[in-house]
C-alpha cells in the first residue's frame, strides 16, 4: 500500500503518456509541496484549472484523479477538492528576503535561473505552449487597461516558461521562489505607486520579444532577452520606479 504522506515518493512515479495531464499533475503537485496550496485549502474548480492551463476539463479531471489516488487531495461531495490535512508541513528551505542586499542577490539568482529556462523553452515550446503564453499576456494587457495589479499574472508567465522548459527541478525551484517574488513585487509597488502603466507596458514589450525568440526556436536570443528583461526589472527597482516583474 502506498504511503500517502510521502509526497516526494509520489513525485517519482512514472509519468503517463498524456503530456498535458502530466504537466498539470506536476504543476499542482509542486504547489502542494511548497505550500502554495496549504493543507485544508480548497482547490480551484476544474473549469478554473482548464482556463488557467488552456486544456479541456477531462484533462484536468485526470490530473486531479492522480492526486486523489496518491492521497494528496480529497473530494467532498458538493464542495470540491481539498488538500489532504494529513500531509506533512511543506518546507521550502528558503529563508525570507530581509534586506535590499537580499533583493539584489535574489535578482542575480533569477538572472541565472531564468536565462536557462528561456533557452530551454525556445528548444521545446510547442504551438500550444506559445498560445498559452499569449493568453497570459492578453490577461496582463486587460489588467493594465483596467488599472489592476498584474503581479500574479507576471509570475504566472514566468512559471509557464519553467513548465515549458521540461525540467522538474526548474519548475519546483520557481514554485519555492513564489513567496519571494510576491514580496519583491508588493514591496516595490508600495514604494512608488505612480508610473504604473508606462513600466508595465515596457515589460509587455519585453515579454513579447521573448515569445518571438521562443517561437523561432532561437535559444541564444531567448537567453539574452531574458537576461535583459530581468536586468530591466532590477534597474526599475533600484532607480525608484515600480512594478517589478
Amino acid at each position: 500500500m502506498e504511503d500517502t504522506n510521502d509526497i516526494d515518493a509520489v513525485s517519482a512515479r512514472p509519468a503517463p503518456s498524456n503530456r498535458l495531464e502530466d504537466r498539470i499533475y506536476r504543476n499542482l503537485l509542486g504547489r502542494i509541496k511548497t505550500g502554495d496550496y496549504a493543507q485544508g485549502d480548497r482547490l480551484p474548480t476544474e473549469m478554473d484549472f482548464a482556463a488557467e492551463f488552456g486544456v479541456s476539463r477531462p484533462v484536468v479531471r485526470a490530473a486531479l484523479a492522480r492526486l486523489r489516488e496518491a492521497g494528496l487531495i480529497v473530494s467532498r461531495r458538493g464542495a470540491g477538492s481539498f488538500v489532504n490535512t494529513s500531509l506533512p508541513e511543506p518546507d521550502t528551505a528558503l529563508s525570507p528576503l530581509g534586506s535590499i542586499d537580499d533583493i539584489a542577490e535574489f535578482y542575480g539568482f533569477r538572472r541565472l535561473l531564468e536565462a536557462e529556462v528561456a533557452a530551454l523553452a525556445a528548444r521545446r515550446a510547442t504551438r500550444a505552449d506559445l498560445a498559452r503564453l499569449e493568453r497570459v499576456l492578453a490577461r496582463i494587457d486587460a489588467n493594465i487597461a483596467a488599472g489592476r495589479s498584474t503581479l500574479e499574472l507576471d509570475i504566472q508567465f514566468h512559471d509557464v516558461l519553467a513548465e515549458i522548459s521540461g525540467s522538474r527541478f526548474l519548475r519546483e525551484t520557481f514554485a519555492m521562489l513564489h513567496p519571494h517574488r510576491i514580496f519583491v513585487g508588493e514591496f516595490v509597488g508600495s514604494l512608488s505607486p505612480g508610473s504604473y502603466t508606462r513600466h508595465k507596458e515596457q515589460m509587455q514589450v519585453e515579454h513579447r520579444a521573448l515569445i518571438a525568440a521562443i517561437e523561432k526556436g532561437d535559444a541564444r536570443a531567448a537567453r539574452k532577452l531574458m537576461v535583459r528583461h530581468v536586468d530591466g526589472s532590477e534597474q526599475r527597482i533600484f532607480k525608484g520606479t515600480t512594478n517589478a516583474d
